[in-house]
């Protein structure tokens, strides 16, 4: 998660193809069960996204919108929760999914408390803390990785559901729980199918915690 993007390359790892890999490899290959529930067979998604997996990036994305609403649904379903699971050391953080040409690319900003009297060239973009401070965001994003830009109104259908909140809401402050953790988020959906954006603003006590 640490690495930074160099002129040109991609932005981090494609987080499909690394569900895809983990996934397959974790079972033995007599007792293989293709995820999502997305059929069978040498034919089903599972193997047509991860025959594209071995190729470009352009390549995975058009199989993935060649998907049905219902197969992209149960993808953004599946990989939802390892988002809100990013084993964050600090907060308040920001996450940003944002539509870049064949790519969902996926970006981590740490948020700092900010200074009341800044020097001007240090001027961050100012940001809600949980508290309702201001915290002062840092310029440069660490890249976690990208996504198929198919998948990008999956998401956001996907968040809408289970979040319960109606088409022309973009934005709602939750508690979720997800990988033994729960945080205080700020949701928020950009206009025009762009992409997502979750303000990490705090962590919660769990169980885990008390274990």
């Amino acid at each position: 998660m640490n690495a930074r993007k160099a002129p040109g390359s991609v932005p981090g790892p494609d987080l499909l193809v690394r569900y895809l890999n983990a996934y397959l490899h974790a079972r033995p290959l007599s007792d293989l069960e293709r995820p999502w529930g997305l059929g069978d067979g040498l034919d089903s998604v599972c193997g047509r996204l991860s025959e594209a997996a071995n190729g470009a990036g352009e390549r995975l994305n058009r199989v993935v919108s060649e998907l049905s609403e219902t197969e992209r649904s149960r993808i953004a379903e599946a990989l939802a929760p390892l988002i809100f699971a990013l084993p964050l050391r600090t907060y308040p953080a920001e996450l940003r999914a944002e539509r870049a040409g064949e790519r969902l690319v996926l970006s981590l900003r740490h948020l700092e408390p900010h200074n009341p009297a800044p020097k001007a060239e240090h001027c961050g973009v100012l940001c809600e803390h949980a508290n309702g401070k201001k915290v002062k965001e840092r310029n440069t994003p660490e890249y976690v990785g990208h996504l198929p830009v198919g998948l990008t109104v999956a998401f956001a259908a996907y968040l809408r559901r289970v979040l319960n909140w109606p088409e022309e809401q973009r934005n709602r402050v939750v508690t979720v729980s997800s990988g033994g953790r729960r945080r205080r988020v700020r949701v928020t959906i950009l206009a025009r199918n762009r992409g997502i954006v979750v303000r990490f603003l705090e962590r919660l006590p769990s169980p885990a915690d008390e274990a």
